[in-house]
């Protein structure tokens, strides 16, 4: 009768597939893309990206960028927040709540991945803290600066401030659903809080088996899937006439990365002969069914930064043996127009790393195979995904095939491109960010910027925790010195004045169209230099039961596409 009963609940409910779990709700630590999609459905930033892929106002009502180094927001007014995790009845949205948001990101008792946000701002304040009126104070003239940091979920500080780890269980926000309880890593519920959706609750549920997900969504068990399924598993579900597939270009970027610090990849030609010889829509037919697009770079066809003007690399194997023979290597001879002296030139060998993954393994494979074609020989390095990220990071690479699983933000070409991003150390050694180069409370200024590695420590119950020794009646320090490591995803080193100078007028702006020039000619240059070898841009599928209508999936993948649900009349 208890199984009997908790059917009934369910079928009440929208239950969605998840093939992985949010690691956290607050909005302040998660970072990854299934942690921010979920948290968009609990929590609203002062923006958020539409779906022309344009930054809008959301909690902002306006937004003020007039005077230099300044960002002015006025707040929309009768913004409620759900109740608290204590059951304590939700406040009205006010300045202090924007300011409580960015600031407890650096209490070391929320363990935040967003520091970053930090790293060009002063301070946030209010003339009135119980007003609409929120002041960001900039390091500099950053007049985009929300468009890659103004989506940060806003909290009500009166309930967030009590416990942040009780508020990080149960989290709160304006969103138009309402956390009410998860089971572990396997279901997380929430229910309605806007009053005009169609349904009462929502459970994301995480089944991390492929085959079971299907089975979920066969059986009707389950109504929406989320995750891509394998692209042989699509003709099938294509044919059940319980189950339609939703189909939108997708936001991620497939691509090689490169370390240009390895010689033969130091060089232009053998990167232009690498890319010459991949051939993509080949690839994009056979292993993705044609579900994906070539790439020209970062931004996908579909968002305002991208490169219209660029066309995707056409294969061409007689060019890139040409390319590699005008700098003394070893190619295939039959490509070659003259291949008098070809037998005396050294071959070139390369370590490209894959994960263990059948579908990684085999694209590996089949990138091998290609290279193979023109004389590169590539011995495969395995890795799991922890392990082999963890050597990018480290810059232990020769070619690594990787993918971002969306690209919204221009400014990424920043993190990625821009010189000032190549991660390296500096000492001497550190116990706090205070003490790297770049500290700007400290007066130690410098265009790049440090962190410490050392444990941070703050005192709890009157003690400092392990690692840390008490400093002064409320002050810990930690026991071991760190480094000052400067973060960044320029990991191939990639190095390129001009592109540098453009990213950095680009910054200074803030309209779209005073923008798209620069990336343009980033991009275009980026193309000739090919620190990265674009792939693909892989479509995002959905598949959803037919009794439920009104599911969008919206070019930015946000979970909101699932808001406007509501079962078909019988």
């Amino acid at each position: 009768m208890l199984t009997a009963c908790a059917e009934q609940r369910e079928t009440e409910a929208l239950v969605v597939l998840l093939d992985s779990a949010p690691e956290s709700l607050d909005p302040r630590r998660g970072s990854s893309a299934v942690e921010t999609r979920t948290q968009q459905l609990i929590f609203r930033g002062l923006v958020h990206l539409s779906d022309d892929l344009s930054i809008q106002p959301d909690l902002a009502k306006t937004i003020d960028t007039s005077q230099s180094g300044r960002i002015r927001i006025q707040l929309r007014s009768g913004q409620r927040f759900h109740n608290c995790y204590d059951d304590t009845k939700g406040g009205m949205l006010k300045a202090e709540d924007v300011i409580y948001s960015y600031e407890s990101i650096r209490d070391p008792q929320v363990e935040s991945r967003k520091l970053n946000i930090w790293a060009d701002l002063k301070g946030v304040t209010a003339p009135d803290p119980k007003g609409l009126i929120v002041d960001f104070e900039l390091q500099r003239d950053l007049p985009n600066w929300l468009e890659g940091n103004g989506t940060l979920g806003i909290l009500e500080k009166s309930c967030a401030e009590i416990d942040p780890k009780a508020f990080a269980r149960h989290p709160s926000g304006t969103g138009p659903l309402a956390f009410a309880q998860r089971i572990g890593d396997r279901e997380i519920h929430l229910q309605r809080f806007e009053p005009s959706l169609a349904f009462e609750r929502l459970i994301l549920r995480v089944v991390k088996d492929e085959n079971t997900r299907i089975l979920e969504m066969l059986k009707g068990r389950s109504h929406v899937l989320l995750t891509t399924p394998a692209r042989p598993l699509l003709a099938v579900l294509a044919r059940e006439s319980d189950l339609k597939l939703l189909n939108q270009p997708g936001l991620g970027y497939s691509y090689l990365g490169l370390n240009l610090e390895v010689p033969a990849l130091g060089k232009k030609e053998v990167r232009r002969a690498l890319a010459l010889a991949i051939d993509r829509p080949g690839i994009i037919k056979h292993k993705y069914l044609g579900l994906a697009r070539p790439s020209v770079g970062m931004m996908p066809p579909q968002h305002w930064a991208h490169a219209s003007h660029l066309e995707p690399m056409v294969p061409d194997l007689r060019q890139a043996a040409a390319l590699l023979a005008s700098v003394d290597y070893r190619t295939n001879p039959d490509l070659l127009d003259d291949p008098t002296g070809n037998d005396e030139r050294k071959v070139l060998r390369l370590e490209l790393r894959c994960t263990p993954e059948k579908a990684s393994r085999a694209l590996a494979l089949v990138l091998k195979g290609q290279l193979h074609r023109i004389g590169v020989e590539v011995d495969l390095r395995v890795n799991d995904f922890p392990s082999l990220f963890q050597q990018v990071k480290r810059r232990n690479f020769q070619m690594v095939r990787m993918e971002w699983t969306e690209v919204r933000n221009p400014m990424l070409l920043e993190w990625v491109f821009h010189s000032d991003f190549i991660p390296e150390e500096a000492g001497p050694p550190c116990r706090h960010h205070r003490d790297c180069p770049g500290a700007y409370e400290s007066g130690n200024e410098t265009k790049r910027r440090y962190s410490c590695t050392a444990k941070v420590c703050s005192m709890a119950a009157g003690t400092c925790g392990e690692g840390c020794r008490r400093q002064g009646a409320s002050q810990c320090e930690a026991t071991e010195p760190g480094l000052c490591r400067r973060a960044g995803g320029n990991r191939g080193s990639y190095s390129r004045p001009r592109v540098d100078e453009l990213i950095d007028q680009a910054r200074g702006l803030s309209g779209e169209a005073e923008r798209k020039p620069l990336f343009d000619e980033i991009q275009r240059l980026l193309a000739e230099d090919l620190p990265y070898i674009s792939l693909w841009h892989e479509d995002r599928v959905w598949v959803v039961n037919t009794a439920w209508q009104g599911i969008v999936l919206k070019p930015s993948g946000s979970f909101t596409g699932l808001l406007g649900a509501k079962r078909r009349e019988p």
